[in-house]
Protein backbone atom coordinates (compact mmCIF):
# COMPACT_ATOMS: atom_id res chain seq x y z
CA UNK A 1 0.00 0.00 0.00
CA UNK A 2 0.83 3.71 -0.58
CA UNK A 3 -0.48 6.61 0.88
CA UNK A 4 -1.07 9.58 -0.62
CA UNK A 5 -2.51 13.10 1.42
CA UNK A 6 -4.88 15.27 -0.43
CA UNK A 7 -4.88 18.87 0.72
CA UNK A 8 -6.64 20.45 -2.36
CA UNK A 9 -10.53 19.80 -2.53
CA UNK A 10 -10.27 20.50 -6.75
CA UNK A 11 -7.63 17.78 -6.76
CA UNK A 12 -9.51 15.14 -5.11
CA UNK A 13 -12.64 16.09 -7.06
CA UNK A 14 -10.37 14.63 -10.10
CA UNK A 15 -9.98 11.21 -8.38
CA UNK A 16 -13.31 11.31 -7.07
CA UNK A 17 -14.87 8.09 -8.80
CA UNK A 18 -12.42 6.25 -6.93
CA UNK A 19 -13.76 7.63 -3.90
CA UNK A 20 -17.28 6.50 -5.07
CA UNK A 21 -16.71 3.32 -5.71
CA UNK A 22 -14.96 2.86 -2.15
CA UNK A 23 -17.85 4.57 -0.04
CA UNK A 24 -20.50 2.27 -1.50
CA UNK A 25 -24.49 3.40 -1.35
CA UNK A 26 -23.71 5.02 2.33
CA UNK A 27 -25.06 8.77 2.15
CA UNK A 28 -22.45 9.49 4.74
CA UNK A 29 -19.43 8.58 3.05
CA UNK A 30 -20.94 10.22 -0.61
CA UNK A 31 -18.03 12.68 -1.76
CA UNK A 32 -20.65 14.69 -2.89
CA UNK A 33 -21.89 14.94 0.84
CA UNK A 34 -17.98 15.47 2.43
CA UNK A 35 -17.20 17.49 0.06
CA UNK A 36 -20.57 19.76 0.01
CA UNK A 37 -19.73 20.00 3.80
CA UNK A 38 -16.82 21.21 3.30
CA UNK A 39 -16.57 23.44 0.65
CA UNK A 40 -19.54 25.29 2.79
CA UNK A 41 -19.61 24.68 6.20
CA UNK A 42 -15.60 23.89 6.70
CA UNK A 43 -14.76 26.62 4.87
CA UNK A 44 -12.44 28.03 7.29
CA UNK A 45 -10.84 24.48 7.77
CA UNK A 46 -7.78 22.66 5.84
CA UNK A 47 -8.34 19.41 4.06
CA UNK A 48 -6.18 16.31 4.79
CA UNK A 49 -8.11 13.41 3.44
CA UNK A 50 -5.46 10.33 3.46
CA UNK A 51 -5.61 7.58 0.82
CA UNK A 52 -4.86 4.01 0.51
CA UNK A 53 -3.63 2.97 -2.94
CA UNK A 54 -3.00 -0.52 -4.01
CA UNK A 55 -0.30 -1.81 -6.59
CA UNK A 56 -2.97 -1.86 -9.23
CA UNK A 57 -3.94 2.12 -8.22
CA UNK A 58 -7.15 1.03 -6.38
CA UNK A 59 -7.98 2.98 -3.69
CA UNK A 60 -8.60 0.66 -0.49
CA UNK A 61 -9.18 3.15 2.31
CA UNK A 62 -9.89 6.87 2.31
CA UNK A 63 -9.19 8.81 6.00
CA UNK A 64 -12.09 11.68 5.62
CA UNK A 65 -9.65 14.38 7.79
CA UNK A 66 -9.65 18.14 7.80
CA UNK A 67 -7.44 20.08 9.99
CA UNK A 68 -9.61 22.78 12.31
CA UNK A 69 -7.77 25.35 13.57
CA UNK A 70 -9.97 27.70 14.25
CA UNK A 71 -9.70 27.72 18.22
CA UNK A 72 -7.42 29.79 19.42
CA UNK A 73 -4.27 27.46 20.86
CA UNK A 74 -6.27 24.22 19.71
CA UNK A 75 -5.74 22.65 16.60
CA UNK A 76 -7.64 19.63 15.52
CA UNK A 77 -8.07 16.99 13.15
CA UNK A 78 -11.96 16.22 12.35
CA UNK A 79 -14.07 14.38 10.42
CA UNK A 80 -15.34 16.03 7.47
CA UNK A 81 -19.29 16.04 7.94
CA UNK A 82 -18.85 16.63 11.59
CA UNK A 83 -20.71 18.87 14.08
CA UNK A 84 -23.69 20.82 12.75
CA UNK A 85 -24.27 18.39 9.64
CA UNK A 86 -25.14 15.38 12.59
CA UNK A 87 -23.53 12.74 9.92
CA UNK A 88 -23.79 9.66 11.66
CA UNK A 89 -21.74 6.40 11.75
CA UNK A 90 -18.38 8.21 10.21
CA UNK A 91 -15.26 6.13 10.66
CA UNK A 92 -12.06 5.28 8.10
CA UNK A 93 -14.17 4.23 4.60
CA UNK A 94 -12.69 0.70 3.61
CA UNK A 95 -13.92 -2.54 2.73
CA UNK A 96 -14.05 -5.01 5.32
CA UNK A 97 -11.30 -7.66 4.14
CA UNK A 98 -8.95 -3.96 4.04
CA UNK A 99 -9.91 -2.39 7.19
CA UNK A 100 -7.77 -3.63 9.54
CA UNK A 101 -4.64 -2.92 7.64
CA UNK A 102 -5.74 0.48 6.48
CA UNK A 103 -6.17 1.95 9.71
CA UNK A 104 -3.22 0.53 10.96
CA UNK A 105 -1.08 2.07 8.34
CA UNK A 106 -3.25 5.41 8.44
CA UNK A 107 -2.58 5.71 12.05
CA UNK A 108 0.99 5.00 12.11
CA UNK A 109 1.23 8.02 9.03
CA UNK A 110 -0.81 10.32 11.18
CA UNK A 111 1.51 10.15 14.24
CA UNK A 112 4.16 9.80 12.45
CA UNK A 113 3.17 13.11 10.88
CA UNK A 114 1.77 14.98 13.55
CA UNK A 115 4.22 18.35 14.11
CA UNK A 116 5.62 17.98 10.66
CA UNK A 117 4.81 21.00 8.92
CA UNK A 118 5.15 20.18 5.26
CA UNK A 119 2.05 17.94 6.24
CA UNK A 120 0.06 18.21 9.43
CA UNK A 121 1.45 20.96 11.78
CA UNK A 122 1.03 21.13 15.10
CA UNK A 123 -1.63 18.95 16.27
CA UNK A 124 -3.31 19.07 19.44
CA UNK A 125 -6.20 16.76 19.32
CA UNK A 126 -7.82 14.12 17.16
CA UNK A 127 -11.88 14.73 17.60
CA UNK A 128 -13.49 11.68 15.95
CA UNK A 129 -17.35 12.79 16.38
CA UNK A 130 -20.13 10.63 15.00
CA UNK A 131 -18.93 7.13 15.50
CA UNK A 132 -20.70 4.12 17.46
CA UNK A 133 -19.13 1.28 19.38
CA UNK A 134 -21.34 -1.11 17.98
CA UNK A 135 -19.49 -0.58 14.61
CA UNK A 136 -16.65 -3.07 14.35
CA UNK A 137 -14.74 -1.04 11.83
CA UNK A 138 -15.01 2.44 13.40
CA UNK A 139 -14.19 0.12 17.29
CA UNK A 140 -10.86 -1.57 15.72
CA UNK A 141 -10.12 2.34 14.54
CA UNK A 142 -10.62 3.72 18.20
CA UNK A 143 -8.33 0.09 19.72
CA UNK A 144 -5.14 1.33 17.25
CA UNK A 145 -5.91 4.69 18.77
CA UNK A 146 -5.38 3.16 21.82
CA UNK A 147 -2.92 0.85 21.85
CA UNK A 148 -0.66 3.47 20.48
CA UNK A 149 -0.35 4.86 24.04
CA UNK A 150 -2.50 7.87 23.38
CA UNK A 151 -5.05 9.18 25.81
CA UNK A 152 -8.60 9.46 25.08
CA UNK A 153 -12.03 11.02 26.76
CA UNK A 154 -15.26 9.50 25.43
CA UNK A 155 -18.87 11.49 25.41
CA UNK A 156 -21.93 10.16 24.86
CA UNK A 157 -24.60 11.28 22.20
CA UNK A 158 -27.78 11.39 21.82
CA UNK A 159 -28.14 8.11 20.14
CA UNK A 160 -29.57 6.42 16.74
CA UNK A 161 -32.90 4.52 16.57
CA UNK A 162 -32.97 1.82 14.04
CA UNK A 163 -35.93 -0.44 13.01
CA UNK A 164 -35.46 -3.32 11.72
CA UNK A 165 -37.74 -4.26 8.93
CA UNK A 166 -40.05 -6.91 8.05
CA UNK A 167 -40.88 -8.03 4.62
CA UNK A 168 -44.67 -6.48 5.08
CA UNK A 169 -46.18 -3.36 7.16
CA UNK A 170 -48.91 -5.57 9.05
CA UNK A 171 -46.10 -7.37 10.56
CA UNK A 172 -44.43 -4.57 11.84
CA UNK A 173 -47.79 -2.66 12.66
CA UNK A 174 -48.59 -5.61 14.86
CA UNK A 175 -45.60 -5.13 17.12
CA UNK A 176 -46.32 -2.36 18.62
CA UNK A 177 -47.84 -1.33 21.62
CA UNK A 178 -51.83 -0.48 21.59
CA UNK A 179 -52.04 2.65 21.82
CA UNK A 180 -49.58 2.52 18.95
CA UNK A 181 -51.70 0.81 17.02
CA UNK A 182 -54.33 3.25 17.40
CA UNK A 183 -52.40 6.03 16.57
CA UNK A 184 -50.46 4.24 12.79
CA UNK A 185 -54.56 3.40 11.97
CA UNK A 186 -55.92 6.39 12.20
CA UNK A 187 -52.83 7.81 9.89
CA UNK A 188 -54.04 5.30 7.48
CA UNK A 189 -57.46 6.22 7.42
CA UNK A 190 -56.47 9.57 7.31
CA UNK A 191 -54.29 9.28 4.45
CA UNK A 192 -56.55 7.44 2.42
CA UNK A 193 -59.25 10.09 2.38
CA UNK A 194 -59.06 12.13 -1.13
CA UNK A 195 -57.98 15.10 1.24
CA UNK A 196 -54.92 14.03 1.43
CA UNK A 197 -51.61 13.89 -1.08
CA UNK A 198 -48.36 12.56 -0.94
CA UNK A 199 -45.94 14.42 -3.42
CA UNK A 200 -41.64 12.95 -3.54
CA UNK A 201 -38.74 14.00 -5.60
CA UNK A 202 -39.59 10.49 -7.02
CA UNK A 203 -42.04 11.41 -8.96
CA UNK A 204 -41.19 13.71 -11.81
CA UNK A 205 -44.24 15.77 -11.92
CA UNK A 206 -42.77 17.80 -8.57
CA UNK A 207 -39.84 20.13 -9.31
CA UNK A 208 -36.70 19.51 -6.25
CA UNK A 209 -37.21 23.05 -6.10
CA UNK A 210 -40.36 23.49 -5.46
CA UNK A 211 -40.72 20.87 -2.39
CA UNK A 212 -37.50 21.78 -1.02
CA UNK A 213 -38.83 24.60 -0.65
CA UNK A 214 -42.37 23.67 1.20
CA UNK A 215 -40.02 21.49 3.68
CA UNK A 216 -37.70 24.17 4.89
CA UNK A 217 -40.80 26.53 5.54
CA UNK A 218 -42.39 23.45 7.53
CA UNK A 219 -39.49 22.20 9.09
CA UNK A 220 -39.07 26.27 10.22
CA UNK A 221 -41.85 26.49 11.95
CA UNK A 222 -41.94 23.19 13.64
CA UNK A 223 -38.57 24.85 15.54
CA UNK A 224 -40.23 28.09 15.89
CA UNK A 225 -42.89 26.60 17.85
CA UNK A 226 -40.60 25.14 19.97
CA UNK A 227 -38.87 28.11 20.52
CA UNK A 228 -36.00 27.23 18.83
CA UNK A 229 -34.35 28.81 15.84
CA UNK A 230 -33.74 25.91 13.22
CA UNK A 231 -31.20 25.24 11.33
CA UNK A 232 -32.36 27.20 8.33
CA UNK A 233 -31.94 30.14 9.85
CA UNK A 234 -28.07 29.39 9.19
CA UNK A 235 -28.14 30.37 5.47
CA UNK A 236 -25.00 28.42 5.38
CA UNK A 237 -26.28 25.16 6.32
CA UNK A 238 -29.69 25.48 3.79
CA UNK A 239 -26.54 26.00 1.06
CA UNK A 240 -25.17 22.97 2.20
CA UNK A 241 -27.95 20.35 2.79
CA UNK A 242 -29.47 21.93 -0.70
CA UNK A 243 -26.62 20.75 -2.23
CA UNK A 244 -25.39 17.76 -1.02
CA UNK A 245 -29.52 16.34 -1.08
CA UNK A 246 -30.10 17.51 -4.84
CA UNK A 247 -26.38 15.53 -5.87
CA UNK A 248 -27.74 12.69 -3.48
CA UNK A 249 -31.22 12.64 -5.12
CA UNK A 250 -29.72 12.41 -8.60
CA UNK A 251 -28.47 8.83 -7.39
CA UNK A 252 -31.60 8.23 -5.97
CA UNK A 253 -29.83 8.17 -2.50
CA UNK A 254 -31.93 11.14 -1.03
CA UNK A 255 -35.67 11.66 -1.64
CA UNK A 256 -38.14 14.67 -0.05
CA UNK A 257 -41.72 13.64 0.90
CA UNK A 258 -44.33 16.08 1.32
CA UNK A 259 -48.10 15.41 2.59
CA UNK A 260 -50.76 18.14 1.86
CA UNK A 261 -54.27 18.10 3.42
CA UNK A 262 -56.71 19.65 1.34
CA UNK A 263 -54.37 21.51 -0.91
CA UNK A 264 -51.97 23.06 1.74
CA UNK A 265 -48.77 21.56 2.54
CA UNK A 266 -49.29 19.36 6.42
CA UNK A 267 -45.96 17.40 6.88
CA UNK A 268 -42.23 16.82 5.38
CA UNK A 269 -39.33 15.00 5.95
CA UNK A 270 -35.73 14.46 4.16
CA UNK A 271 -34.56 11.35 3.97
CA UNK A 272 -30.94 9.75 2.84
CA UNK A 273 -30.34 5.76 1.43
CA UNK A 274 -28.51 3.26 1.01
CA UNK A 275 -28.76 -0.22 -0.28
CA UNK A 276 -29.67 -1.50 3.22
CA UNK A 277 -31.37 1.24 4.86
CA UNK A 278 -33.70 4.58 4.77
CA UNK A 279 -32.57 7.70 6.95
CA UNK A 280 -34.93 10.02 8.15
CA UNK A 281 -32.48 13.08 8.30
CA UNK A 282 -34.98 16.23 9.16
CA UNK A 283 -38.80 16.82 9.30
CA UNK A 284 -41.24 19.61 9.84
CA UNK A 285 -45.14 19.86 9.92
CA UNK A 286 -47.55 22.67 10.15
CA UNK A 287 -47.58 23.75 13.83
CA UNK A 288 -51.01 24.97 13.45
CA UNK A 289 -53.17 21.45 12.68
CA UNK A 290 -50.93 19.34 15.05
CA UNK A 291 -54.12 17.59 15.87
CA UNK A 292 -54.44 15.77 12.78
CA UNK A 293 -50.86 14.26 14.11
CA UNK A 294 -48.75 14.67 11.02
CA UNK A 295 -45.48 13.01 12.56
CA UNK A 296 -47.55 9.23 12.57
CA UNK A 297 -48.48 10.55 8.67
CA UNK A 298 -44.99 10.91 7.56
CA UNK A 299 -43.42 8.54 9.76
CA UNK A 300 -46.08 5.67 8.63
CA UNK A 301 -45.44 6.15 4.78
CA UNK A 302 -42.20 6.19 4.89
CA UNK A 303 -41.60 3.06 6.87
CA UNK A 304 -43.77 1.76 4.59
CA UNK A 305 -42.19 3.05 1.39
CA UNK A 306 -38.79 1.24 3.03
CA UNK A 307 -40.44 -1.91 3.16
CA UNK A 308 -41.91 -1.79 -0.32
CA UNK A 309 -38.29 -1.37 -1.47
CA UNK A 310 -36.84 -3.86 0.21
CA UNK A 311 -34.86 -2.49 2.89
CA UNK A 312 -33.65 -4.05 5.62
CA UNK A 313 -33.99 -1.09 7.96
CA UNK A 314 -35.33 2.30 8.92
CA UNK A 315 -33.21 4.62 10.92
CA UNK A 316 -34.50 7.42 12.53
CA UNK A 317 -30.87 8.85 12.97
CA UNK A 318 -29.37 10.46 16.10
CA UNK A 319 -31.59 12.59 19.02
CA UNK A 320 -33.32 10.92 21.98
CA UNK A 321 -36.75 12.20 21.23
CA UNK A 322 -39.45 9.67 23.30
CA UNK A 323 -41.55 9.62 19.90
CA UNK A 324 -38.14 7.57 18.40
CA UNK A 325 -39.03 4.56 20.81
CA UNK A 326 -42.61 3.84 19.74
CA UNK A 327 -41.47 2.40 16.60
CA UNK A 328 -40.00 -0.77 18.09
CA UNK A 329 -37.18 0.87 17.61
CA UNK A 330 -33.29 -0.30 19.02
CA UNK A 331 -30.95 2.59 20.02
CA UNK A 332 -27.74 2.61 18.80
CA UNK A 333 -24.86 4.62 20.67
CA UNK A 334 -23.14 7.49 19.29
CA UNK A 335 -20.20 8.75 20.23
CA UNK A 336 -17.56 11.85 20.52
CA UNK A 337 -14.10 10.51 21.49
CA UNK A 338 -11.16 13.02 21.88
CA UNK A 339 -7.30 11.32 21.18
CA UNK A 340 -4.70 13.14 22.73
CA UNK A 341 -1.29 12.60 20.96
CA UNK A 342 2.09 11.76 22.93
CA UNK A 343 3.63 15.04 23.41
CA UNK A 344 3.52 17.22 26.37
CA UNK A 345 1.95 20.75 25.16
CA UNK A 346 -1.25 18.05 23.61
CA UNK A 347 -1.53 16.37 26.82
CA UNK A 348 -1.19 19.81 29.35
CA UNK A 349 -4.18 20.86 26.66
CA UNK A 350 -6.35 18.21 27.60
CA UNK A 351 -5.64 18.09 31.08
CA UNK A 352 -6.78 22.04 31.25
CA UNK A 353 -9.71 21.31 29.17
CA UNK A 354 -10.91 17.90 31.24
CA UNK A 355 -10.43 20.45 34.39
CA UNK A 356 -12.69 23.03 32.85
CA UNK A 357 -15.07 20.40 31.48
CA UNK A 358 -15.22 18.72 35.26
CA UNK A 359 -15.78 22.71 37.12
CA UNK A 360 -18.45 23.56 34.23
CA UNK A 361 -20.70 19.87 35.10
CA UNK A 362 -20.18 21.44 38.92
CA UNK A 363 -21.25 24.78 38.11
CA UNK A 364 -24.70 23.82 35.76
CA UNK A 365 -25.30 20.26 37.64
CA UNK A 366 -28.43 20.89 39.76
CA UNK A 367 -27.79 21.17 43.82
CA UNK A 368 -29.13 18.54 46.02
Amino acid sequence: MRLKLYKNLSELERDRAHWDALAGSFPFFQFDWMANWFQILGKELELAVLVGIDKDDQWIGIAPWCIDRTQPLLNKIRFLGSGDACSDYLRLIASEENHREFNRVAIDWLIGNIGCPKTLGRIDVIDLEGISPEDPIANYLCEVFTANGMKHHTTDLEGGWQVELPSTWEELNAKFSKNMRRKTNSAAKRLASADYEVLSTADSRYSSEQLWKIFVELHQKRRKMLGQPGCFADTDFEHFLKRAFLSLNNKNLAELLIINFEKRPLAAALFLSSESTFYLYQSGMDTSRMRLEPGYQICSIAIQRAIALGLQQFDFLRGDEPYKARWNTTRIPITRTRFIPRNSVANLKHSVWLTGRTLKHLVTSPKS
